[in-house]
Formats: structure tokens, sequence, C-alpha cells
């Protein structure tokens, strides 16, 4: 997808405004757009590269800035997201829907921006929002996971839900991997721009990009604590499911053992006795069939009913 936007017409001999949003563009887009910038626009590749050289870097005019590794919530997935900001181009090159985009025309309609540095360290400031949003989303489900985990009953039900939690907690620990990739990569791009932010950004340039470094860290530092947390949850469940199977194993070799004397017993004397009153019960056979398949049908019961089935 290619879609080109005019935030501000010429005037006074000075260029245009103009907003170029890329969604997985095909390569006759990329070169459209490249020519409507009028500088060439790093592909999918160069957008992916994870060094550091490659990932920030001035060329003539314009700003490359890349997120290697970007969390798209609306897809569940990672994948590169690239800018380029020029004095009069902003371009936003991404793979699938910015969920903190949404709203981003309706805020344009109210306060118009001032030019591409302040569009691209808007949309820059409310991907942090949204990430905050997220990471206090995460911690919510977290604190759920372990007050369901360590206030809970026992039983095969309580093991199945363990199960299931233990994926759901495996499937938190992906998701705050993503949102550590995307953390970092923020803020190593913001810190270049607070070393290396162009005058053409606007005097308080320098102090939204200062705000948004803080915000970062105090989220990084929140996002490690999360990581923690998920870990120690994690180890914790496998260990609830350990003691469930442990106390199920104790229960059957128990109940093996004593088992084992009437099995030795009988194996001794055969039940060859002479006075053996069943031998001659007209339907002996039939309630020997009957106890047999009860010996069977009541450990299953009892087994039912303590969880373990």
């Amino acid at each position: 997808m290619f879609e080109c936007r005019t935030l501000a017409p010429a005037a006074d001999g000075a260029p245009a405004v103009v907003w170029v949003d890329l969604c997985q563009p095909t390569p006759d887009e990329l070169a459209q757009a490249s020519q409507q910038a009028g500088f060439r626009i790093p592909d999918r590749a160069g957008i992916s590269e994870i060094e550091f050289s490659s990932r920030v870097r001035t060329e003539g005019a314009a700003l490359v800035l890349n997120l290697p590794r970007f969390q798209y919530e609306a897809e569940h997935v990672v994948g590169p997201l690239g800018f380029v900001v020029a004095p009069n181009v902003l371009v936003v090159q991404r793979e699938h829907a910015i969920d903190a985009l949404d709203g981003l025309d309706h805020d344009l309609g109210r306060r118009p921006c001032s030019g591409p540095a302040d569009l691209f360290l808007r949309i820059i400031e409310r991907i942090v929002d949204r990430l905050a949003d997220l990471l206090e989303s995460l911690e919510s489900t977290m604190s759920e996971f372990s007050r369901a985990a360590f206030n809970r009953r026992k039983g095969r039900r309580a093991t199945r839900q363990l199960e299931q939690m233990l994926h759901e907690v495996g499937q938190m620990g992906r998701r705050i991997g993503a949102l550590h990739n995307t953390l970092h990569g923020l803020l190593r791009m913001m810190n270049y721009l607070d070393e290396a932010a162009p005058e053409w950004f606007g005097a308080d340039a320098p102090r939204r990009i200062k705000l948004v470094i803080k915000d970062l860290a105090s989220l990084s530092e929140f996002e490690q604590q999360l990581g923690d947390r998920n870990e120690f949850l994690l180890d914790s469940v496998l260990g609830l499911i350990n003691m469930d199977q442990n106390e199920v194993m104790k229960v059957m070799a128990v109940a093996s053992v004593v088992g084992i004397p009437p099995t030795v017993l009988v194996g001794i004397w055969g039940m060859n006795f002479a006075a053996m009153p069943e031998l001659h019960w007209h339907f002996g056979y039939a309630i020997a069939l009957a106890v047999i398949g009860l010996s069977i049908v009541l450990p299953l019961l009892w087994f039912k009913r303590r969880g373990w089935l």
C-alpha cells in the first residue's frame, strides 16, 4: 500500500510538506514513493538490518531511523518499522497496521503539525503511550495468573487449568520479549536524536526528545520487572504441575504396595482348597466375573472422584 498526504501546501517558494505512508510496498510502489519524496527510500531488507549504523544514519539532509524488531499489536507479529525524516518529507514504512496511529488524523485536524519532525515526534509519542498501555495490560494479566495459580483447589481439573496457564504464560513471555526489542530500539533511536538532531527539527524538539527518552527508560525498567515476574510465574506453574503429578504417583505407589501381599499369598496357595463352597454355586462363575469387573470399576470411580482421570 502506498499513500501520500500533503500536510501543508507549498508557500513562499518552500516545498510542500508531505507524509508518505508505506505498508508492505511493492517494488513499483517503493520506486514511486522515492520519486515523490525526492530521495531513495530503503526497502524491507534495508530497514531490517540490526547493526546500529544501519538503524540510524544520515543521508544528505534526511535522517534514516529504523526499528528492525517492532511489535505490531494488531497482528501479534514482530516486523521492521522504518522512518525517513527530511525537512519537507516524512516517510513511514511499516509491515502492518499500527494501533498507536488510530486517531492521528483527528489530532492533526485539531492541531496541524508544523513539519515532518513534529509529525514524527507525535507518532513516536503515541507509540510510547501505546507501549505503556500494553505493559500495564500485561502486568494486570500476570497478576491475575499469579492469583489463580496460588489460590487454587487440587484436582485433575486444576492441573488442566495449570497446563493451559503454562501455554498462556509462555505466550506472554514471547510478547514481553517483543516489547523488549521495541523499547530498546526506540531508546537507541531517541538517544541518537538527542545527540544529533538537526536544527530544522525545531527549538522544542530537544525537550520532547528528552521526555520520550525518560518515558522509554521507565518503561524499559518496568518491562524488565515483568520479565522477571514472568520467569518466576513460569517456574511456579511448572513446580505446581510437578507437585500434582508427584501426589498422584505417591498414591499409586501406595496402592500398588498394598496389593502386593495378597498377590503373593494367592500365588503361593493358589486357592486350591478342598472345601470351597463357591465351586458348587450355580451362579458362582457369573458372580466371580461380576466381582472381577467390580474390582476394575471401583478403583476407576475412586480415581475419577479424586480428579486423577
